[in-house]
């Protein structure tokens, strides 16, 4: 094979793998804090505003998700768990 093809396949390659990272953050679980906690995300009408309704009802997604991924009981967080959360918000992802 020539440089030239095993460039070409390079960069397909890699295009490629580009692509699927892309593509995995589809749900609010592959998402980082920073990304969930944006205008765009939280502003469900669309008016250029954030209602405390709106920053409430995205917040508590965010909590569930986490519970969920902390195998929480009952809807509730231990506090080593919740000092996990509150890591992954500070972090922000």
């Amino acid at each position: 094979m020539k440089f030239a093809q095993r460039l070409a396949l390079a960069a397909v390659a890699v295009t490629a793998l580009a692509g699927t990272t892309a593509l995995r953050a589809e749900t609010m679980e592959d998402m980082r804090f920073g990304d969930i906690a944006t205008m765009k995300m939280m502003d469900k009408n669309k008016d250029g505003m954030v209602s405390k309704a709106e920053f409430l009802e995205m917040m508590g997604k965010v909590y569930d998700m986490k519970a969920k991924q902390m195998k929480s009981k009952g809807g509730v967080m231990s506090s080593v768990e919740f000092d996990e959360f509150t890591k992954y918000l500070r972090a922000g992802g």
